[in-house]
């Protein structure tokens, strides 16, 4: 009586196995595809600037960026900076964030502000966030406050929006469901809209923390007394094309340990709040 049963686990346990090592052979053939891509660029850059085929001023030597890149990073000189800027992006994603958790809440549970309030939301997020930095900086000065709002500005739009979607557009049929058993109000918020909501609110995090690095790099070119785009503008007073160059692959970097820290965030949730082409 008992073969079935272990027949079926037998065939879970291979079934299992076998998804574990498509999974990690396509992650070993993506990385491997990441990799060539970069191995490619390298060297067409190489080539390029060696053959000066492009203009030095444009393409400098990838030995030079690489030596920038020591200077700044492993010599220590762009520490500092990088703490400011770091700092910038800490405060404007936090602040952003509950921002747009708030306001996304308000418009999916309180409609006469939704009508009245979200065409003009939506207009202010296509408004160019860093055109307004001067005026901020006149306002603040060179201090944190400038980067910080403009760091916000850019983390908190996606954040609202997907919020105002997620916790307003559920399933009918699953709402419909819940109020036939009974469900009181505080139980449809806990087990059917705040699950939705975090499976669009998630992803959107992603958008926000880049956004909010750029936004505060961007405030910082604008005008600041420190931080990774006070360095940018003191390379392009000075010419220093190749820490220009530095800085910019620092900042890629950056960006994609943002990206991997909200990746594995999300790998530590619940199935049920992240979106379903990840449970895959």
């Amino acid at each position: 009586m008992t073969t079935p049963d272990r027949t079926e686990e037998e065939y879970a346990t291979i079934a299992a196995a076998q998804r574990r090592t498509a999974r990690r052979h396509s992650r070993i053939r993506n990385l491997s595809m990441q990799v060539g891509v970069l191995v490619v660029v390298i060297g067409v850059w190489i080539v390029a600037a060696q053959n000066e085929w492009v203009t030095p001023l444009l393409l400098p030597k990838f030995s030079a960026v690489l030596d920038a890149f020591e200077a700044g990073l492993i010599q220590g000189q762009w520490w500092p900076h990088i703490g400011i800027t770091m700092q910038e992006t800490a405060l404007g994603f936090v602040i952003g964030v509950a921002l747009g958790l708030i306001v996304g809440a308000l418009f999916a549970f309180v409609k006469p502000l939704h009508t009245a309030f979200y065409p003009y939301v939506i207009a202010l997020m296509s408004f160019p966030k860093i055109a307004i930095a001067p005026l901020l900086i006149v306002a603040f000065g060179y201090d944190l406050t400038p980067k910080v709002i403009i760091a916000t500005m850019l983390a908190f739009f996606p954040v609202m929006t997907s919020a105002t979607a997620g916790l307003g557009e559920v399933n009918p049929d699953e709402l419909n469901l819940m109020k036939a058993m009974g469900a009181s109000k505080l139980d449809e918020l806990r087990y059917l809209r705040i699950p939705n909501a975090m499976s669009y609110v998630f992803p959107s995090l992603d958008v926000a923390l880049i956004g909010a690095l750029l936004g505060a790099v961007a405030a910082e070119l604008i005008g600041a007394q420190g931080g990774l785009g006070y360095v940018l503008s003191q390379g392009q007073a000075y010419g220093d094309v190749a820490g220009m160059y530095g800085v910019l692959i620092l900042l890629a970097i950056l960006g994609a340990l943002m990206h991997t820290v909200i990746t594995l965030v999300r790998r530590l949730l619940p199935m049920s709040v992240v979106p379903k082409s990840e449970n895959k």
